[in-house]
């Protein structure tokens, strides 16, 4: 079973690469009582029968595969939580997926390490990146397109720009009140 949030958002991101997608936005917004994750994607996006079995995990389009457990996971953790999941999808435009769990409930994974996870798919996938963390009160976002314009030819996986990126997220996390477990 995945442990934290940040590996559901790890495994929902190799799907979209999987599925051969340019761009990948992951948001995470604190509404009211539940925290909301999406990830959307501009990949080959899934047929009708595809999206109805993607949270069973004995269904997988993953080629020598008959699992497919991240959906599965997230799906029953938002389900068992009193929260919601879906997803949207169409061949050709993308796939959505979006669950909403209780802040407060006592059985929430954990954000997890969301910088230790996420900076270094957004340095070194094949994918621009747009990342949103919003509450009530503030928003942060970060757009590897934007980011890369600024930098000029400065990779992204220049260790400064990581550390920048780092400390960024790190203090955007803290100003939202989002503590990450250790």
């Amino acid at each position: 079973m995945v442990e934290d949030l940040a590996f559901h958002l790890a495994d929902l991101v190799a799907n979209a690469v999987r599925a051969g997608a340019k761009r990948v936005e992951i948001e995470l917004a604190r509404e009211g009582g539940e925290l909301a994750l999406a990830v959307r994607d501009d990949g080959a996006g899934m047929g009708p029968e595809e999206v109805r079995r993607a949270g069973d995990p004995f269904f997988t389009t993953k080629p020598g595969r008959r699992i497919g457990l991240g959906l599965a996971f997230l799906r029953q953790t938002a389900e068992d939580l009193g929260g919601s999941f879906c997803v949207r999808s169409a061949p050709g435009q993308g796939t959505c997926v979006e669950a909403r769990l209780p802040w407060a409930h006592p059985d929430r994974p954990p954000l997890g390490d969301l910088p230790g996870t996420l900076l270094p798919l957004v340095a070194t996938s094949p994918v621009e990146f747009r990342l949103i963390f919003r509450d009530h009160r503030q928003e942060w976002r970060l757009d590897t397109q934007e980011l890369k314009k600024a930098l000029g030819p400065v990779p992204l996986t220049e260790p400064e720009v990581l550390s920048f990126l780092e400390r960024e997220m790190r203090a955007a996390l803290a100003a939202l009140g989002w503590k990450e477990e250790e």
